[in-house]
C-alpha cells in the first residue's frame, strides 16, 4: 500500500523553501518517490538508498579515506524501512532502517543524484573524463593547447586545464621550459603524480645509443607510425617527451589520432574497420634494456608478448576506445585462417596509409626545453629522419603515465579550487 507525505505548496509564509512536495512510499516496487517543488520527480529503491547512507556505520570518511563499511556478506539486499518522515528544517528525507540506523537525505542530495533523472547520468559520465574530441589536420593545428611551463608547474589551474587539454584532444605541449636540465621530466612526474615504470624504467633518454633496446635508440632514421609498447597487455596509457637537445637538422615530432583514422574506416571502408575490430595481431618484444639501481648498472632482460585488436572498441557503445599498433614488434601468428590473412594485410596497409595522409597528420618540431604530453593508446606518433652529428646529438628524456592517475590528478584539482566541474565522490 501506498503511503505519501504531501506539503503545502504555499511556501511565502514559512522560513524555509520546503524543497520536496511529496513523498510516497510504494513498497510493491520497493521503492520511494519523491517530488520536488519544481516538477521533477525521482524512484529511489529503498536498496540504494540503505546502500547510499552516509551514516558512520554505513561510511567512513575522513579527509585520507572515504570507504564503505558494509560488507556485502552482510548487507540485506531486500532491505525495508521501518519508518520515514520530512524533515522540514532540513528539507530532507529522514528514513529509519533496520538495526536502529537513522539516515537523512536532504532534498540537493537526493535531485543531484536522482537515479530517474537522464541528466544526473549524463553530468556522473563527465566524472570520467572519457569525452575525447577526434581530429585531423585542420582541427588540431586551429586547438593544439601549448601552455607555459612554468605556469603549469605552480599553478594547479594551469596544471589542471593541460592535463584537462589531453584528456579532450589526445595532446598538449608545454613552451618555454628549463635548457638542458636531466630533472624536468621527474620534476613534471612529481607534479602530474606517479610516473608509470616500465622495462625501460622510470624516466628514460632517447638517444642515439650502441646496442640499442629499441628502434628509437638505434639511429637517427625515421621511425613509422606506432603505440609504444604493443608488445603488452596493460601499455602504458600516456608518453612524455622533453626536448634536451634537438637535432641540428630533422627530428620532426609526427602524431595522427588513431580515433580519427578509425572513424574514417568504419564510415569509408567497413570491411576493413571489421577485421582490425576483430583480428587479433600478435606482437613480440625481447632484448634487455640498463636501468641504474642503487647507483650501478643494472640489466634487465625482457621477452613480452602480448596479442589484442589494433581498433579496440566498447562492447555496449562501439565507440573507439584503445588503438594499439607497432610494426617494429608485430610477429607473425595470426588468429585466424589462412584465406583471410592477406584480407588482415590489405586492412593495415589502409590504416596505414590513412595515417600518412597529410590531411591527417600533425607535424612539428620539438624546441629546446619544450614537453609534450600525449595518449599513447589514441595516437599513434612517428619521428623524422634526423643528422647525427658530434657536436649536437638529439637527445630527449622522457616517461610514461596511466590515465587513473592522470584523472585522479585533475579531480583532486577540481575539489581544491571548487571548479565548476567538480562532483563529490559520494
Amino acid at each position: 500500500m501506498w503511503s505519501t507525505l504531501k506539503h503545502a505548496s504555499n511556501l511565502t509564509k514559512s522560513r524555509f523553501v520546503r524543497q520536496i512536495y511529496s513523498i510516497s512510499n510504494d513498497p510493491t516496487r520497493r521503492l520511494f518517490k519523491v517530488e520536488f517543488n519544481d516538477g521533477s520527480d525521482g524512484l529511489f529503491p529503498y536498496v540504494w538508498l540503505r546502500d547510499s547512507s552516509l551514516d558512520p556505520s554505513t561510511y567512513s570518511i575522513s579527509d585520507s579515506m572515504k570507504a564503505r563499511r558494509l560488507f556485502m556478506r552482510d548487507f540485506d539486499v531486500r532491505v525495508v524501512p521501518e519508518r520515514f518522515s520530512y524533515d522540514k528544517e532540513a528539507n530532507s528525507l529522514r528514513i529509519t532502517w533496520p538495526g536502529s540506523v537513522q539516515s537523512d537525505y536532504s532534498a540537493s542530495w537526493l535531485k543531484y543524484r536522482n537515479p530517474s533523472c537522464s541528466t544526473v547520468a549524463l553530468t556522473r559520465r563527465e566524472y570520467y573524463l572519457q569525452h575525447p574530441i577526434p581530429w585531423n589536420r585542420a582541427a588540431i593545428e586551429r586547438r593544439l593547447k601549448r601552455f607555459d611551463h612554468n605556469a603549469v608547474m605552480t599553478d594547479d589551474k594551469a596544471l589542471h586545464d593541460f592535463l584537462t587539454a589531453v584528456c579532450i584532444d589526445g595532446i598538449a605541449v608545454l613552451k618555454n621550459g628549463p635548457h638542458h636540465d636531466k630533472n624536468v621530466v621527474d620534476a613534471i612526474g612529481d607534479r602530474i603524480g606517479l610516473i608509470h615504470r616500465t622495462h625501460f624504467g622510470t624516466v628514460f633518454e632517447v638517444t642515439t645509443k650502441v646496442d640499442a633496446s629499441n628502434m628509437a635508440y638505434a639511429s637517427g632514421d625515421e621511425l613509422p607510425y606506432h603505440t609504444d609498447f604493443p608488445s603488452l597487455s596493460q601499455p602504458p596509457e600516456l608518453q612524455m617527451l622533453h626536448m634536451y637537445q634537438r637535432a641540428a637538422e630533422g627530428g620532426l615530432s609526427m602524431f595522427v589520432d588513431g580515433f580519427k583514422i578509425a572513424d574514417i574506416m568504419r564510415k569509408n571502408h567497413p570491411e576493413a574497420f571489421k577485421i582490425l575490430t576483430e583480428t587479433q595481431l600478435e606482437y613480440i618484444e625481447e632484448g634487455y634494456d640498463i636501468h641504474e639501481r642503487n647507483g650501478a648498472d643494472y640489466k634487465f632482460t625482457f621477452d613480452m608478448a602480448a596479442r589484442h585488436r589494433v581498433i579496440k572498441l566498447d562492447e555496449k557503445t562501439k565507440k573507439v576506445i584503445k588503438i594499439q599498433f607497432g610494426n617494429a614488434m608485430r610477429a607473425w601468428f595470426y588468429d585466424t585462417v589462412p584465406l583471410k590473412i592477406q584480407d588482415v594485410y590489405d586492412a593495415l596497409k589502409l590504416f596505414t596509409e590513412l595515417c600518412y595522409a597529410p590531411e591527417n597528420q600533425l607535424i612539428f618540431q620539438l624546441e629546446n626545453g619544450e614537453t609534450m604530453l600525449w595518449s599513447n593508446t589514441r595516437l599513434l606518433h612517428a619521428r623524422s629522419a634526423y643528422t647525427v652529428t658530434p657536436d649536437c646529438n638529439r637527445s630527449i628524456f622522457g616517461c610514461y603515465f596511466m590515465w587513473d592517475i592522470v584523472k585522479s590528478r585533475i579531480r583532486v584539482i577540481r575539489e581544491d579550487l571548487s571548479l565548476p566541474e567538480n562532483q563529490p565522490a559520494l
